[in-house]
């Protein structure tokens, strides 16, 4: 077994394009109902390298679901390349390394409702000092505000953990709260899930749970009708690429790390 410092871990994540990296411990968040901390996927896990990668605002800010969902997917394909490959790095240096999904699958149970992560990565990241949770309960970073997407490592390495943020980045600010279509952040700092998913995933479980059901009430001739409605054309290429997104407002309106000129 070769040692691993973190600051080792950390150029390794650099090297691979992360633009941010923190270590925290794997005792960081305590697993409950409805979150899950690093040891509920390596029992024996000692820390947790969490990293992020920049969204780019010209995407998220489209008008263009296409652009905006191609650039979530893609940028997901690639944490979760970069969380292989130090995976690879850790286990090739004699410890154990899980990679935590940075999108799919979630657990999709009648107590979680595939609201729940394998790893709840922003709490990780906010332990591992890369930003602190805002209004809009999404992690904040000086550096990005929330225009970002999280991956990460769990593994039996003993690697220093970083210190959490100790500043406020919200202040008095409630733009997101403002800015929600769905009225999802009404409690600042909570997050009403089933308005926000409803929002966020205009081809979701529920979308499709409800185009299928008024489907196969309907007589024959209607479901073959059916069929040819750009909702359902939509539902299917959502299951074969992916969720589409339709809404960044809370992202788009935190004036928090914003790179925009003036």
């Amino acid at each position: 077994m070769i040692r691993v410092e973190s600051e080792e871990i950390k150029a390794t994540a650099r090297e691979e394009g992360v633009d941010l990296v923190g270590v925290a411990s794997a005792y960081c968040v305590e697993t409950t109902a409805n979150r899950r901390g690093p040891q509920s996927i390596l029992p024996e896990a000692r820390s947790a390298v969490v990293f992020a990668k920049r969204m780019l605002t010209g995407s998220i800010e489209s008008p263009s679901n296409q652009v905006v969902t191609s650039q979530n997917l893609a940028l997901y394909q690639e944490l979760d390349r970069i969380s292989y490959v130090i995976g690879c790095f850790l286990e090739e240096r004699g410890y154990q390394a899980a990679t935590v999904p940075s999108y799919n699958p979630v657990e999709m149970t009648l107590e979680t409702k595939g609201f729940v992560g394998a790893v709840s990565l922003r709490h990780v990241a906010q332990a591992a000092g890369l930003g602190v949770l805002g209004k809009n309960n999404l992690l904040i970073t000086p550096q990005l505000g929330p225009r970002l997407r999280l991956g990460a490592v769990v593994t039996t390495a003993p690697l220093d953990p970083d210190r959490p943020l100790s500043e406020d980045l919200c202040g008095d600010c409630k733009a997101c709260v403002a800015a929600c279509p769905a009225d999802s952040l009404s409690d600042p700092g909570r997050t009403h899930m089933g308005r926000c998913v409803r929002q966020i995933f205009p081809y979701g479980l529920n979308r499709l749970i409800t185009y299928l059901t008024e489907s196969l009430d309907r007589p024959r001739e209607e479901i073959k009708q059916s069929f040819l409605n750009p909702n359902f054309w939509n539902l299917y290429q959502s299951l074969q690429v992916g969720l589409h997104y339709g809404c960044h407002a809370c992202i788009n309106a935190c004036p928090a790390g914003s790179s925009k000129p003036e």
